[in-house]
């Protein structure tokens, strides 16, 4: 699992086209997201789903980063290429500047 900070996610034009999953909870999720991720709560992982894969690199995040871990680590046993766990979170989006985010 590769990890990325969510500052260089932002910044570096070489994951611009990052396919970045989120993995909260609706609820948390319909609060405040960042902008242009898709929602794939780990509770569905949990319950042996798996989002659609394409041929994009993957970054997940969440709230903080522990259960965006957890998902990366899931996608990898389940045979998915190498996942990108985006450090810091919606917080640290929040953090990076307001432009970054959708309120619900």
């Amino acid at each position: 699992m590769k990890r990325l900070t969510y500052d260089k996610l932002a910044t570096d034009p070489a994951y611009k086209n990052m396919r970045i999953i989120d993995v909260r909870e609706q609820d948390e999720y319909d609060e405040v997201h960042v902008k242009g991720v898709e929602l794939f709560p780990l509770s569905r992982f949990q319950q042996g789903e798996l989002p659609t894969r394409d041929d994009r690199e993957v970054g997940v995040i969440c709230r903080s980063g522990a259960r965006s871990q957890r998902a990366c680590e899931l996608l990898e046993e389940a045979g998915w290429p190498e996942c990108t766990n985006i450090e810091g979170g919606t917080l640290a989006a929040i953090q990076f500047g307001a432009d970054q985010v959708e309120h619900g």
